[in-house]
This record gives C-alpha cells, sequence and structure tokens, in this order.
C-alpha cells in the first residue's frame, strides 16, 4: 500500500506538470532519468519529470503478473521475479534497460520467435494523456492507444501490468557453427518450429557464425558457464572460442547469466571503446577494467564523450524471405562484422512495433560497429542503409538513430490513423510525433573524453 500511496503521488504531480504545458500550448519532452537511446535528447524543451516511477508495485505469484512503473530496470524486475521462479516472457538483453523502455524501444530477444517483443507481454498501462488526464489502456478498454503508444508520442505510460510465466534455474545452451548466410537463416528457420525456448545468433564473417538454441533446464547437465564475474569472457568472444573448435557445443548457464549475457562488453560494441581510450583489447584489460564495461556505463560513455555519430548503431527487422539479400547487402556495402541475428514473431496489432510486417517470420539484425568518418559520410551510410531497408520491406527498431526523409517514415508507418489517435488522445499540443522524436537532424557535439571518463567513474558500480 505504501508504493501504491507514493505512486499516485508521483503521478499526480506528473498530470500537473502535463496539464500545465497543455493549457499552455507548449510541447514538452520526457525525462526518464536515464536512456539506452543513441539520440542525444532535445534539451530546449521542458521536461516532465517521471524518474521517480522506478518501484514494484504488486508482484503476484498465483495469477502470474506483476504491476510495475515505467522506470523499474530489468535486473532489478528479474530480482523479484526470479526468486518466485517467474520471469517476463520477453527479457531484453541489457540490464539497465526499464520496463518502459522495453516497451517504448520495441525490445525484443531470443524468446521473441516465440513470444514477442517485450510489449507484447503487457496487459494494461496507466498512461498520462496529452492533456494530463489519467486513463487506463488494455485490450478491452482504450484498446486503440494500447496497441499503438509509441515512443511517448501519444502520452505518458506510468503503470504497467506484465504478464510472467515460470522458469528454470539454468537454461542450456546450444552453439550450432554455420558457414553461409543461407545456412543460418535455414537453422533459424528449422529450430523455430521445434520445441525449443531460445533462439538467436552470431555472424563473425560471412562464413562463419553461431546459432544459440536454449532450453529451460532445472539442473546443469553439461559443462558450466557464467558471464556476470570480473573475470569471466566477454560471451561473444566465448562463442567465438567455442566456434573455432566446435561444430556442436553445449552448455549449461544459469538463468541471470543467460539473459544478460551481452551486458559485459555491450555485445562487442565495448572493443570499440577500448580502441578510442587506446587500451590494448587483451584479456587482462578486461578483467582490470570489467567494473567499467558494464552497458550501463557503456552507455554513459556514449552520451557523455558524445560519440554517438561516431559508432553505427542499429538494429533492423526484416522479413525472413528477404534476409539473405540484407545480410549480403550489409556484407558489401558496410562490411562490418559480428552481426547479432534474433528471429522475432510477427505483430499485426501493434501499429508502429518494428515487427509489423508482412512475414511468417521477422529477423532482427544488429548492427553495431566504430563508424569515425565525416558526418556527410555517416549519413550516406545510414542513408544508404534507410534506403535498402524500406525497399525491401523491413523496419528500424526506433531506439537507434534515424535519418529518414519525413515522406519515406510516414510511407513505412500509417500516418493517417495515428494522427486521429493525436487529437483523440490530445497528444498532438504537448508531445512531438513519433517521426520528430526519433529523426536526427542536426551534428551531435564534438567528443570531450574527459566528459566521457567522468560519466564512467560518477555512476554506482553495480
Amino acid at each position: 500500500m505504501k508504493a501504491s500511496r507514493r505512486h499516485k503521488r508521483i503521478v499526480s504531480t506528473v498530470q500537473k506538470q502535463v496539464k500545465a504545458y497543455f493549457n499552455n500550448g507548449q510541447q514538452a519532452r520526457i525525462y526518464h532519468g536515464n536512456t539506452n537511446s543513441t539520440r542525444l535528447a532535445i534539451k530546449s524543451l521542458p521536461a516532465v519529470d517521471i524518474s521517480k516511477l522506478d518501484h514494484i508495485i504488486e508482484l503476484n505469484t498465483s495469477e502470474r503478473y506483476v504491476i510495475v512503473e515505467p522506470n523499474v530496470a530489468l535486473d532489478k524486475l528479474l530480482k523479484a521475479t526470479l526468486a518466485a521462479d517467474l520471469m517476463p516472457p520477453e527479457v531484453s538483453e541489457f540490464p539497465g534497460i526499464t520496463v518502459g523502455g522495453a516497451i517504448q524501444g520495441g525490445a525484443g530477444e531470443s524468446s521473441s520467435f516465440k513470444y514477442g517483443c517485450f510489449h507484447e507481454g503487457c496487459l494494461e498501462y496507466e498512461i498520462i494523456l496529452g492533456n494530463g488526464q489519467k486513463i487506463d489502456a488494455s485490450t478491452r478498454k482504450n484498446s486503440d492507444l494500447f496497441y499503438e503508444i509509441s515512443c511517448g508520442s501519444l502520452g505518458i505510460i506510468t503503470l504497467i501490468k506484465l504478464r510472467l510465466i515460470p522458469t528454470t534455474k539454468y537454461i542450456r545452451l546450444e552453439y550450432h557453427r554455420v558457414d553461409s548466410f543461407a545456412a543460418a537463416h535455414d537453422l533459424i528457420m528449422s529450430k523455430t518450429k521445434a520445441k525449443v525456448d531460445f533462439i538467436d545468433g552470431i555472424l563473425f564473417s560471412k562464413t562463419n557464425g553461431l546459432i544459440l538454441v536454449g532450453y529451460y533446464d532445472d539442473k546443469p547437465q553439461f559443462p558450466k558457464a557464467s558471464f556476470h564475474r570480473f573475470y569471466d569472457e566477454w560471451f561473444y568472444l566465448h562463442a567465438e572460442d567455442i566456434a573455432k573448435k566446435h561444430d556442436f557445443f553445449v552448455e549449461s548457464i544459469p538463468i541471470w547469466d543467460y539473459l544478460f549475457r551481452y551486458d559485459r562488453g555491450a555485445f562487442w560494441i565495448g572493443r570499440h571503446g577500448c580502441d578510442y581510450l587506446h587500451l590494448p583489447f587483451k584479456r587482462w584489460v578486461r578483467v582490470v577494467f570489467a567494473p567499467l564495461c558494464t552497458t550501463r556505463r557503456l552507455y554513459r560513455f556514449l552520451h557523455g564523450a558524445g560519440l554517438a555519430q561516431r559508432y553505427f548503431v542499429q538494429d533492423i527487422c526484416m522479413p525472413e524471405q528477404a534476409i539473405n539479400r540484407f545480410l549480403q547487402f550489409v556484407d558489401k556495402n558496410l562490411g562490418f562484422y559480428p552481426l547479432w541475428l534474433c528471429p522475432l514473431k510477427p505483430d499485426a496489432k501493434h501499429a508502429l512495433s518494428p515487427t509489423n510486417l508482412k512475414t511468417k517470420l521477422v529477423i532482427n539484425v544488429g548492427i553495431w560497429h566504430k563508424l569515425d568518418v565525416e558526418y556527410k559520410q555517416f549519413l550516406r551510410s545510414n542513408r544508404l542503409l534507410e534506403n535498402k531497408v524500406k525497399l525491401l520491406g523491413g523496419r528500424k527498431v526506433l531506439y537507434a538513430h534515424s535519418y529518414f526523409p519525413e515522406k519515406d517514415f510516414w510511407a513505412i508507418y500509417t500516418r493517417p490513423s495515428y494522427d486521429k489517435l493525436r487529437k483523440k488522445y490530445h497528444a498532438a499540443k504537448t508531445f512531438r510525433d513519433v517521426y520528430q522524436k526519433t529523426y536526427v537532424d542536426r551534428i551531435y557535439p564534438e567528443p570531450v573524453i574527459a566528459k566521457g571518463w567522468y560519466a564512467l567513474i560518477r555512476q554506482p558500480f553495480r
């Protein structure tokens, strides 16, 4: 009850802020306190502060749901639910991602081929509209808003009811080596039709990759591996070493380590941070600097040093029938490796979802690499990718940089119905639309390495 009363007080303050901006005809941004987006905040706009909405309100183990505020980080949520042998159907790979961020950012992970993206596990939202009114939205109530809310452009989510499913103490993880894009595609397609619980993949080159297939398991029946201790190797390096030695390999991984296996090193983007700081990419460096190499700290460094436009960070959702052509394009025109593959369940209900594609299976491609070039070349590379995505019928995940011209953006998404919702729920006066929120229209400030170091060390270690 105490958490519930606290929630009501904070939400009342948020409502007053939003109503004041609405009455003054003034647009505002939403301040969360932290972010896993690569875009810089538009600080010229006044902010609605929801950073204190970071509590778990209720955990119902008998009916298998949890009610949480949007700024609850996934590691905090998992600590509570795993104690009851429960977890959300989809858990994004970084512990610092918040529940609200996972919803608005279209987060998907290795269970998403079965359950869909994170937002598809949500049962109900409490939302503050652009005029300050508070309403509930679900499949039965205000369902149009429930299915289309995205990127804070139709309202502010202040409370989430989230479905939970049973889990186990371990994941049995199979490493299957593949030698081509076609082999990776074929194995993903076959495994999504089998009785498996998790699927993702890493391509180290055009002819070398792994498809990773996981199963819930109560007991460790194979060699154990972990990835959260300071002396543990980064997961992708561990996997790459396995690919050099085995065509097939099996491990038992504690559930926590599996779900957040990519945290240390932020997949592999942390390697480029070592280059920028002139540190050798050696095992002893990764051990000594392990506390600084978590995704929370690396995101702080990225923003503190103003480096976002020196790194190519994009997640692209493609219909499975176009994935081979898209990977060939990336190989020829960008040449970035490793690449991450993650199969996702198509989502026809949520209009702005990155997986709202006409296909039997969506395959997300994570393209993350250093691109330290002049801004014009950086922009040219992003536009080249965006044109190919549009041509092949894909969608970008909108946490990242978007350089689409407005006409091209709305050719992918359905604007008339979205604009009707903006009007119906009083969003147009107070919140920027989804294009305005995701489009990057300027060069970011020059990197300042001292600010980056300060961003690294000022956050408590966790």
